[in-house]
């Protein structure tokens, strides 16, 4: 199952829009836009606006499929990217039947619903069905999950893990599929050999880990992190603590745990910017009209050098092409703290990506026993890798040359090692690998290097 960070094609929004038209725009010149409509008027009605916007409609692909209520939160219905281990990725499609659960802090506290027709439940099936319209439009197969994988509540770190909050075990109680079912569909379907279920956060809400939480890459959480004075201070400090701190990596290390402020917007609601999206090496953020905003953007750069960091407010009277229905969903909110830009976009990943994952050094080695680092490096694309181009390029701090190391192929498959060329103690080293395969596609771990790399020093 994909991690967020992994090649991608473009993404995917639903129109009506109920996202900032300028976001619209962004994601259009940045790379592919998906556009789900649910006629051929609605498809002619978003070119109008895509003409006014200067958006190059060659970039955009339209994808005609029914709509309901939660058509905006492409995020939570729509499908996983899956590679399994033989044949193309396919679109990992979960249940998404009951609009749209809610619980308290508790585990086992019962469900209740934000749309409700009296006593009942509105369902959402046209939601559920959507992925098999996006897999034929886009000739991908479909993997039909028999179990509620709600999107903005699923993270994968690209390499057998993932991460919740306990509403998700909740709601999949509720549908009919027990824990025990659930963790083993997961590993035998997805890959997920290790499935972390998180404390609820919220005081009351939907509790989607997205609004919490960020994975940055293989080893690194982004935590938000409330006012000091704020209810819900305590409860983000003991996840972190008692929680996210006894996790370990893939490769069986603790995570780095970096925090990130947010600030209270509306009353006493918390700016979800963590709820961002991460597509290729561009983060797009949603801004709160707080001065907590700029803050965040900093530290967005902070954390990930190289990227191109993009903050967009969402103000809906300065909105051209809004429906009355999404007016009055958001009323004057616009993002919301449990719903904001992640929720309402999607990554369409790459078929033929090439994926490295790559177990850096740690941050301090000695010679001769710490000094190898290894990647998995795979070619998605079947075409093959050029074996010439996987590469660590490094340097002494301070220098501006990089030096080259062609990576050797070890006894695992898709496995390659590489020594950090020994240095005096004291001398730190700045790195990154490469690749390419004969289909022509390019990777780099970090994927912004050379901007972005890797640092170790030796001791």
């Amino acid at each position: 199952m994909a991690a967020e960070w992994e090649p991608a094609l473009g993404t995917l929004i639903a129109w009506p829009l109920s996202i900032p038209y300028k976001l619209v725009v962004e994601l259009a010149a940045d790379n592919s836009l998906f556009t789900l409509v649910e006629n051929e008027s609605s498809k002619m009605e978003a070119l109008k606006w895509f003409g006014k916007w200067g958006i190059d409609t060659d970039r955009v692909t339209f994808i005609t499929a029914p709509q309901g209520i939660d058509v905006s939160w492409v995020r939570d219905w729509g499908p996983h990217a899956v590679f399994p281990p033989q044949g193309k990725m396919k679109l990992a499609d979960g249940k998404y039947i009951f609009s749209t659960p809610v619980t308290t802090k508790s585990c086992t506290d019962p469900l209740m619903f934000l749309y409700m027709d009296g006593d009942k439940i509105l369902k959402t099936e046209t939601e559920d069905n959507a992925t098999a319209y996006i897999g034929n439009a886009l000739n991908l197969k479909i993997l039909d999950l028999p179990f509620i994988s709600t999107g903005g509540n699923v993270m994968s770190d690209g390499l057998g893990s993932a991460y919740s909050s306990c509403i998700l075990n909740n709601e999949n109680r509720y549908y009919g599929v027990t824990d025990d079912m659930f963790f083993k569909e997961n590993k035998m379907l997805l890959g997920i050999n290790k499935y972390h279920i998180l404390s609820n956060f919220e005081k009351t809400g939907i509790q989607h880990i997205d609004c919490l939480m960020k994975l940055l890459d293989e080893e690194r959480i982004l935590v938000m992190q409330p006012p000091s004075d704020h209810e819900l201070f305590p409860v983000y400090e003991d996840i972190v603590k008692n929680e996210l701190s006894q996790f370990k990596t893939y490769y069986g290390r603790p995570y780095e745990i970096v925090r990130m402020n947010t600030f209270r917007y509306r009353n006493d609601d918390l700016a979800a910017y963590s709820n961002s999206l991460i597509l290729n090496k561009t983060i797009y953020v949603p801004l709160f009209g707080i001065p907590g905003d700029v803050t965040a953007m900093r530290r967005w750069k902070e954390l990930m050098p190289g990227y191109t960091v993009k903050g967009f407010e969402y103000i809906l009277n300065n909105e051209p092409s809004l429906t009355q229905q999404i007016k009055d969903r958001y009323q004057s909110m616009g993002w919301n703290h449990g719903d904001a830009l992640h929720c309402r976009t999607r990554a369409i990943w790459d078929p033929d990506m090439l994926f490295i994952a790559l177990k850096a050094a740690n941050k301090s080695i000695k010679c001769g026993e710490d000094n190898q680092i290894y990647a998995t490096i795979i070619d998605y694309s079947g075409k093959g890798l050029k074996n010439d181009s996987l590469i660590m390029y490094w340097r002494i701090e301070g220098n501006t040359i990089w030096n080259e190391i062609r990576m050797k192929h070890t006894d695992i498959k898709q496995q390659y090692e590489v020594q950090i060329p020994c240095q005096n103690q004291g001398i730190s080293i700045e790195y990154y690998i490469s690749g390419a395969s004969e289909s022509g596609k390019k990777a780099t771990r970090p994927a912004t290097a050379p901007l972005g790399y890797y640092r170790t020093t030796f001791k």
